[in-house]
């Protein structure tokens, strides 16, 4: 008999993917149009003399449209992500519950406690949304008065904005970086692609002098929305998990080349128990004991593997499998 619980688990996480990808796509869009329309303003907005920045006073002045900007344009997204993305995903841990059954029914369903906590996580990440909101509104503004009390050619500010919102994605007037970026921005959650991308962005770095690490809105933001979607699952499952006295985990999700060794270990069971099952607190003296590139701190059974994971907990009761961690039916 087929594992219930791995298959609900695993429906989870490629809703997660499919929610990722379609908000990417969005914000995309979005960052796209606020490094035009940030750039236009600019444009308009800074005096220049042979195509100098000269006017402190303007540079000022600028910075309260910037923020407008984001404010209607990235913050209108982070709101659809929060509200219309959360309230999806929460609906498909409610039907993974109900699915896998086996634990009473008031705790099948989403339940006032539940609800609750879905309305703080909202708020919570909305909040760290903004906070990306206010930090480049600062990042944005600054680079408008430096650029202008140093004199700098406009040209020069223009490709510090751009670049400040897209990194290496930013628009640029040379046709063949353009060609890279939209072959990157339309093909970057495509697994099939992922060898031509990584092709694009090279070049990208290395002919172009692009740097892909750069402190960048939307890495930071593209950032935010995999780790937000992923942690509000994870919490969630824990809390009702927590409700329905669930206290034993399994590990679970696929492999890919740059799946971390502790993930791959776990979804492999290659350590701890053949039957894959561990006791929360075992959980939590597994991460205490182990260090990793890209871990995360927090509680072990929501961060899981660390940025960008692909896996999930998922709560089980020990009698419902035998000792090689196969369902009984």
């Amino acid at each position: 008999m087929a594992d219930i619980t791995q298959e609900m688990t695993a429906y989870r996480i490629k809703q997660i993917e499919f929610a990722e990808a379609e908000y990417y796509e969005q914000l995309t869009k979005v960052l796209d149009k606020i490094e035009d329309d940030i750039t236009s303003l600019a444009n308009k907005s800074l005096p220049t003399t042979d195509g100098k920045l000269i006017e402190l006073r303007a540079a000022i002045a600028i910075r309260p449209q910037i923020k407008a900007i984001l404010e209607r344009e990235y913050l209108a997204w982070s709101d659809t992500v929060v509200r219309q993305g959360f309230n999806k995903q929460a609906k498909r841990v409610e039907r993974a519950f109900k699915t896998i059954g086996r634990i009473p029914k008031e705790f099948q369903e989403l339940t006032k406690g539940d609800l609750a906590l879905i309305q703080n996580l909202k708020q919570q990440y909305f909040t760290q949304f903004k906070d990306i909101s206010n930090t480049f509104t600062r990042t944005l503004a600054d680079k408008v008065y430096q650029n202008t009390l140093l004199g700098s050619e406009f040209t020069v500010l223009e490709k510090e904005l751009r670049q400040t919102i897209n990194g290496i994605y930013a628009s640029s007037k040379d046709p063949e970086i353009n060609r890279l970026v939209k072959f990157v921005k339309k093909n970057k959650n495509k697994k099939s692609m992922q060898r031509k991308v990584e092709k694009s962005v090279a070049t990208l770095q290395t002919k172009f002098g692009r740097d892909r690490a750069g402190n960048n809105m939307k890495r930071y933001a593209g950032q935010l929305l995999n780790d937000s979607l992923r942690d509000f699952d994870a919490t969630l499952n824990f809390n009702k998990a927590n409700d329905a006295g669930l206290t034993f985990v399994k590990y679970y999700g696929d492999v890919i080349p740059t799946t971390r060794q502790i993930c791959r270990s776990l979804v492999n069971r290659s350590i701890g128990k053949t039957s894959g099952l561990f006791t929360i607190d075992e959980v939590k003296r597994l991460w205490t004991s182990r260090s990793w590139s890209g871990k995360k701190a927090g509680n072990p059974l929501v961060v899981r593997g660390g940025y960008n994971c692909r896996h999930q907990w998922s709560y089980v009761n020990p009698d419902w499998y035998d000792k090689q961690g196969e369902l009984i039916t």
